[in-house]
């Protein structure tokens, strides 16, 4: 409840306190009084008006008419006169009236006032005895005009203070929803600062968490710098920042270890051209600029996930299938031409680029050979730049991409859509949640998400994917309340703000309970690249009880801008990274990440696991969870 409507709540309640004790105590003694008033007036009127008698002619006639000019007044309810035997002599009154009040008051504070009565009489001798009541309705509406006026009064007295207290606790509540958000930030893991507010007890607790935050971000930062320095030091080439030869190779090993990988990846490798040659005619330092330079009009491409270089001359490339081998590989090569020309009287980059799609080849020996026999082809036939292996994917099986396309929205609309589930077993042997793979029925065979997405990313279609599978993972996660699901979400759903939408009204229909068991994953690359979105998109979804984590992380955790505002739930660790743990150096690096995650409270977990070996080792390094073909 607001504090607003708490003021108020205490206003009326104050109020009406005040107003009831007031009421009772005021009203009571005021008929007390009142009452007193009326018994008195009673008693001298019935004195007066026998003394009077006493000194008349005893005429029954004359009494009757003096004592009826006296009822007639109005100021009395009652007038008798009675015999010496206590007989009526005569007795003017009037019937009840209907008084101006509610009955409730009527009932509660209705008068009940003695008669005065007084001796007549006759000489030395007693006549009778005269009964007087005056009227009590006036004083009963006096009564209830003087309790309306007292309760008006008090509903005033309450609206002005229930006003005045509204507009002070206004200029509070924009201080005190900072805090609010700052305490919600800091629940959610997003270390957040805040302006301290004017008021002192506000300024406190805003000050004590401004601290916190600070301590944890100073702690963030030296873990930053610790990973960041390891992975220069271990993971990059010194001269173009580019992966060693160690991280695409286990790159590699991992991406064949995948039995049910996301999607197939190409793979290019090129080479410098009489680069020795290079070195001579510019000088070293001029030449790593130029090769500096290289690598990162390759890393900036679109599509590509990692360059890394293998010897002096020779780099190697691995990108997304967002087109086919062939168009990137000469896509490549034209920026290549256009961007890193040595001279003017070059028209093309020196450099020789090969490539194939990883679904052509089994393993990371034959992928490496096959590329090194394409080199030392294309080297032997100038003035060939560029060749790609030719190989038909054995489920391409459809005419074109159009008709990709349409088989993809018949299986969307049909629901022959389902999910392999892998799990991810966390250190005491539960599972943290099922990672959910993505088949389609395509000419009634189920293919994988590897077989599928490079068709759905061409014609923009995998967010409709994203949501078939959310869709089917909810209907599952309803019908058994001890399961878990974890789906990875593609680019297209990241980047689109329209699907955002659709999402997160979908969730809005169901329990919390059902969104408290379903995680949505995105590619740290994605993230890194389309920052400000996810940073919109996630705490949406989290506020709704979905878990949020980052996959494929570790290679540039480094690049994302104030991690510990994403408010994320888990990272899971790139096999690149994870299948070299026993390396001293990768085990370095490993660590540091699992420092950096565990600062932020983040579960931390490696992808790619193998043998039981690696879960001993693994698990010792301080991974929090696994998961991989070794996970049963």
């Amino acid at each position: 409840m607001s504090l607003i409507k708490q003021l108020w709540i205490a206003i009326i309640v104050i109020v009406l306190l005040a107003f009831g004790s007031s009421f009772f105590i005021s009203a009571y003694q005021t008929k007390n009084y009142l009452a007193e008033q009326l018994q008195v007036k009673n008693i001298d009127n019935a004195t007066g008006m026998a003394l009077t008698l006493s000194q008349m002619d005893k005429d029954l006639t004359t009494i009757e008419l003096m004592l009826s000019a006296q009822f007639d007044t109005g100021y009395y309810r009652r007038i008798a006169l009675r015999d010496v035997a206590g007989n009526i002599v005569t007795e003017f009154s009037l019937p009840a009236q209907q008084v101006n009040a509610p009955q409730w008051f009527i009932r509660l504070l209705n008068f009940e006032i003695k008669p005065g009565i007084a001796q007549i009489q006759d000489g030395w001798q007693r006549f009778g005895t005269i009964e007087l009541e005056s009227q009590t309705d006036y004083s009963l509406v006096a009564l209830w005009q003087i309790t309306k006026d007292l309760a008006l009064g008090f509903l005033i007295i309450a609206m002005g203070c229930g006003v005045t207290g509204s507009i002070l606790l206004n200029r509070v509540r924009g201080p005190l929803n900072q805090v609010v958000t700052h305490a919600e930030a800091l629940g959610n893991r997003q270390f957040i600062t805040s302006d301290e507010p004017a008021t002192f007890e506000l300024k406190r607790l805003v000050a004590a968490m401004n601290r916190l935050t600070g301590r944890v971000r100073f702690m963030l930062e030296q873990e930053q710098k610790q990973l960041d320095h390891l992975q220069r030091q271990y993971e990059l080439d010194q001269v173009t920042g580019a992966f060693n030869r160690d991280y695409s190779a286990s790159w590699l090993e991992g991406y064949f270890n995948n039995a049910d990988r996301s999607e197939v990846s190409s793979v290019f490798m090129l080479r410098v051209t009489n680069l020795q040659g290079i070195n001579l005619q510019f000088g070293r330092a001029e030449t790593d600029v130029w090769l500096k330079q290289m690598v990162n009009v390759l890393q900036q491409y679109h599509g590509v996930r990692l360059v890394s270089r293998l010897n002096g001359s020779d780099f190697f490339i691995i990108a997304d299938q967002v087109a086919t081998t062939t168009s990137m590989c000469g896509q490549l090569v034209d920026q290549l031409n256009n961007s890193c020309l040595l001279d003017e009287n070059h028209n093309t980059a020196p450099v020789l680029l090969v490539g194939l799609s990883l679904d052509a080849v089994n393993s990371r020996q034959q992928t490496l050979l096959q590329l090194d026999a394409m080199l030392v082809e294309v080297e032997s036939v100038p003035p060939l730049q560029s060749k790609i292996l030719q190989q038909l994917q054995p489920y391409d099986t459809l005419a074109d991409a159009t008709a990709w396309l349409k088989a993809i929205k018949q299986a969307i609309d049909s629901e022959r859509i389902m999910s392999k589930v892998y799990p991810v077993q966390l250190r005491d042997g539960n599972l943290l949640h099922q990672e959910a793979m993505l088949r389609v029925s395509i000419n009634n065979e189920w293919l994988s998400a590897g077989q599928i997405l490079g068709w759905a990313r061409r014609y923009q279609f995998t967010s409709q994917l994203d949501i078939a599978m959310i869709n089917r993972a909810l209907s599952q996660l309803a019908a058994d309340e001890t399961l878990q699901l974890a789906i990875n979400i593609s680019d297209q759903t990241l980047t689109t703000v329209a699907v955002h939408y659709q999402l997160l009204t979908l969730l809005q229909t169901l329990p919390k309970t059902v969104c408290q068991r379903l995680s949505l994953e995105f590619d740290e690359r994605l993230v890194i690249k389309h920052q400000l979105l996810f940073i919109s998109f996630a705490p949406a979804l989290k506020a709704l009880g979905v878990s949020v984590g980052l996959q494929k992380c570790g290679y540039a955790i480094n690049n994302i801008q104030d991690l510990e505002k994403l408010g994320i739930d888990y990272l899971k660790i790139d096999s690149a990274i994870v299948l070299r743990y026993k390396t001293p150096e990768a085990a370095k690096i490993l660590t540091s990440l699992i420092k950096l995650a565990h600062a932020l409270s983040l579960t931390v977990i490696a992808e790619g696991v193998v043998s039981a070996e690696d879960i001993k080792g693994l698990y010792q390094l301080g991974f929090d969870g696994l998961t991989g073909p070794g996970i049963a």
